[in-house]
This record gives C-alpha cells, structure tokens and sequence, in this order.
C-alpha cells in the first residue's frame, strides 16, 4: 500500500489503465477553440458515480464516470473527446506525484471522509494564464466568480483561500478495509466502533509511554477498553493488521485552533481541559478569567487574529493567567455570550477568521472556548480607519514585522493563481 512520499507518474498512469471506469471530477477552461484541463479529481472506486454538467462561456465543471483507458490518456497529456467537449490536456507534467496516505476523519486540501484513503497529487504549471474573475451565468448555477463555482463544485461548500490548490490532478483511493466510526472516552474506559469490508485477522490496539492493550477482532462492531487511571498523555489506537495500518487515532493534548474530529466523542470533559491546559499559556493557548471589556477586549482580538494568522490556537475565558479554573459566573448567559464574541470577532477583525466557540464542563464550572483555525493568510485587527497585523511569539502577541506581513500575504492565495 502506498505511504507518505512520491510516485512515479507512469505508475499512475497504468493504474488508471487497467480500470474499466473511475469517477472523475474535471474542471475546464476555455482557452480559444478548445478547452484545456483545470483540475482532475479522479477516485478509483466501484461505487457508480453521480453525474453533473455546468456550463458557462469561460468554464465547465463535469462529474462523470469515465473508461479508465480515458483517464489514463489525460493524464499522458492527450487530447480526448469528454462530454462533447475537445479536453486539452497539459503533455509535460512531473515525473512524480506526491502521495499521502491519510486516516479516517482526516481533512486535507477541504476534503475528508469517514474511511481512510491514499491521494496523489500532480501540481500544474502555475504560469499558464488562469481564469478570470467574470460572474458565471449559463447552463449550472450562477456564481461570482470561478473561484466560488469551484468551491461549490469540488467541496460544496463556501469558497475560501484553502480552495486555490495548485494541483492538476488529485488520484484517490477509499481504503475501506477498516475504519473507526465512532470512538468514545469515558473517565476509565475507552470504547472503539469499528467498521469496514476486510477484517480478517485485524487487532485493535491501545498504547502509550507505560504499556499497550491489544484486542483480537471478531468482525465490525463495538470494543471497549478499560482504563483505571484515564486516558494517558500521546495514547494511540490503531486498527492494525500485523504490521499494516488500517486506520489509527492519537490522543495528545489537544490539537490547538484545528477542527475537532467528528468521530470522537469526549466523555470526561474535566480531563480534555486538563490536557488543553498541561502546557499553560503559549503559542497556541490564551487564558481570560472573563470576557473581557475595554483595552483587554482589544489584546484578545488581536491574539484571535494572530491565531489566525498562523497555525491557530484556543482563547479560553474562565480560566486565569496562573491556569487556575474559576469558570464562568453563575450571572453568565453563554448564548448571549456567544453572540457578543461573534459580533466582536466580525466588527473588528479582517477577514474573519474561522473557528468554533463551545463551552467545556469542569468539575460544575463552564469555561468557554473560542478554537481559532489557522487559515494561511494574514488577518487584520481594525484599528479605525487602520489595520494592525500580529503574530504570537510564545505566550504574547506582539506587532508583525514588515517581513512576517509579507510572508504571509506571498503565502496566501492572490487572483494569478488561477
């Protein structure tokens, strides 16, 4: 099974070959009298794929299935007849593919999947010149501009920076062997729903620093380990088939500023808070007692937007500078609390960055936790008519130089991209 690295581009193409069908997703552009290959997501799966046309003078989007042999010759860089349409396909691609294999609930490049899967990626030549920004109106829904209609078209969902990828092609394979559907933690006890089309001789392993418990599989379904003393620090738990990974989990403190995994359900609350704060304040933690008002108001949204300007990370408010939890007073309204922070973040902050707000449950004590995601473009703190920029440098947040600014705006994506 293919692992993290490169492959050669000839393998692929083979793979392809001997398929009688693969689902595509093709993106294309007009280029004069033909139309020339913007994107290609293909997924080597059985399952018969839906299929969607959307037209427009300057791009068509297509999902459709597609003989193997068609897909194979694509990516040689051969034209090819698709959908009534002449496809140009670039002829001088990379030798190699970048491949990733990725667990279960894992997201990359705006995609994730219950299942884990393997995903090769070709990079196009970013100096061909790329779409325009003209609202699309013809046979498909109406957009903006091409970068929403892509968004729309390969995530449905709103388009973002995220969604200028640089890649031609993007190759995936379900591995549907065996997945977590649901994992639960408990106080003492950890309980794993597996699914999935190929168990035989799977084992499901829990392991950390001290030891390791393994269980032997009888098929899909519920299992469910003891744990005396909690969840341990950096705990893993694989589903295995001996030295092969079918899908995995791992347990650190939590992940700062990232999507929560839909798959794992937190039954000990006061424990995952423990975890968040194990470290105290840095990079990527910011502790207020309250919701602050005035010039304190100000440092945490400029901290929000140094979070988002990096690699994320979490504001928790009822938690003091020394880490002592005290918890939002019994007064607190969180919905109204809720709408006061949302209301803040989208009045003062350019744009507005993505994340999540929840309250956590200590020990009878609510702290309320705003998870800041790191997007890869700089967000602004309105100052007035002026914008402030920011950075995190351990436990503070201070002004970003000229260089960092810069950085961050090369690292975002402009209108050349496509």
């Amino acid at each position: 099974m293919a692992s993290n690295g490169q492959t050669e581009t000839a393998t692929l193409v083979a793979m392809l070959d001997e398929r009688a069908a693969v689902n595509a997703r093709l993106v294309l552009v007009a280029d004069g009298q033909q139309w020339r290959l913007h994107h290609a997501q293909v997924t080597l799966d059985d399952a018969p794929s839906k299929e969607r046309a959307w037209r427009y003078s300057t791009a068509s989007f297509l999902e459709l299935s597609l003989p193997g042999s068609t897909a194979a010759a694509l990516l040689r860089g051969e034209e090819q007849d698709i959908h009534g349409v002449r496809v140009v396909a670039p002829g001088s691609l990379s030798s190699t593919a970048f491949v990733r294999r990725l667990r279960g609930q894992e997201e990359w490049g705006r995609e994730t999947t219950r299942w884990p899967r393997t995903e090769w990626t070709i990079s196009r030549d970013t100096s061909v010149p790329q779409n325009g920004y003209d609202l699309l109106v013809g046979d498909g829904p109406s957009f903006l501009n091409f970068d929403q209609a892509l968004s729309a078209f390969l995530h449905q969902r709103p388009y973002d920076s995220t969604t200028n990828r640089t890649d031609l092609w993007r190759i995936v394979q379900p591995q549907r062997a065996g997945w977590f559907s649901k994992i639960t933690i408990g106080p003492d006890l950890l309980t794993a729903v597996v699914d999935g089309e190929n168990l035989a001789s799977a084992v499901l392993e829990v392991s950390w620093a001290a030891g390791n418990q393994i269980h032997s599989l009888d098929g899909a379904g519920s299992y469910s380990f003891a744990l005396p003393d909690g969840l341990a620090h950096d705990s893993l738990l694989m589903l295995r088939r001996e030295d092969e990974w079918l899908d995995w989990r791992s347990f650190p403190a939590p992940a700062f500023g990232r999507a929560r995994d839909a798959s794992v359900v937190w039954e000990q609350p006061g424990p995952e808070l423990d975890l968040l704060l194990a470290n105290g304040e840095g990079q990527h933690l910011e502790c207020k007692r309250e919701v602050p008002e005035g010039e304190s108001r100000k440092k945490m949204l400029k901290t929000i937007a140094a979070f988002a300007s990096k690699d994320g990370g979490t504001v928790l408010i009822g938690v003091q500078d020394d880490l002592q939890i005290v918890g939002l007073s019994e007064q607190s309204n969180v919905d109204k609390q809720t709408l006061q922070i949302a209301s803040m973040i989208r009045d003062n902050l350019e744009p507005v960055p993505a994340y999540e707000s929840r309250v956590i449950d200590h020990d009878g004590k609510k702290v309320f936790a705003i998870e800041v995601s790191g997007g890869g473009q700089m967000h602004a703190y309105r100052n007035g008519q002026r914008l402030e920029f920011y950075v995190r440098v351990g436990p503070n947040t201070v002004p970003a130089r000229h260089h960092e600014i810069a950085a961050g705006f090369q690292q975002a994506p402009t209108a050349t991209t496509f």
